[in-house]
């Protein structure tokens, strides 16, 4: 009878570890203004790890050359080309007479985590990373300037 007790007893914490390893989701919101350029930088995290992150970067072109826009053209462009190679991601620009609204939405699961960092389009210190921290990336971002929100 004890033996049994035991073993419901360990099932029952097991699960109630597991119930509370879960946890909601939470966003982190970061922001950056450089250049005429302001980024946003939402961070949705289960407990301390990343599962999705969503740039949003807006750029006022207001009194922009026709050389600056095409400049501007073209990053994009090749940008588009870079996400659209890797499954999963979404990449959308949105344009006016006065700005540009440049979004990205990366998923964080270890096989799109690693296509962008080989791709160059995620500066991590660890090439073989599976998970990103949003301790440690708040910190990061913190350190170049950013302003967080949570």
């Amino acid at each position: 009878m004890k033996k049994a007790a035991g073993i419901l007893l360990a099932g029952c914490m097991v699960v109630g570890l597991a119930a509370c390893g879960g946890g909601k989701e939470e966003t982190t919101t970061c922001t950056l203004e450089q250049n005429g350029v302001v980024i946003e930088m939402n961070l949705v995290a289960k407990g301390d790890k990343v599962t999705k992150l969503t740039q949003t970067s807006t750029i006022n072109v207001e009194g922009y050359a026709e050389e600056q826009l095409d400049m501007l053209d073209a990053t994009v462009e090749s940008a588009k080309e870079a996400y659209g190679e890797i499954e999963g991601i979404e990449y959308s620009v949105e344009t006016s007479d006065s700005e540009y609204v440049e979004k990205v939405v990366i998923p964080t699961d270890k096989d799109t985590l690693q296509a962008v960092v080989k791709a160059g389009l995620l500066p991590v210190d660890n090439e073989d990373v599976t998970e990103l921290s949003l301790e440690a990336t708040v910190s990061s971002l913190e350190e170049s300037g950013w302003t967080v929100k949570e």
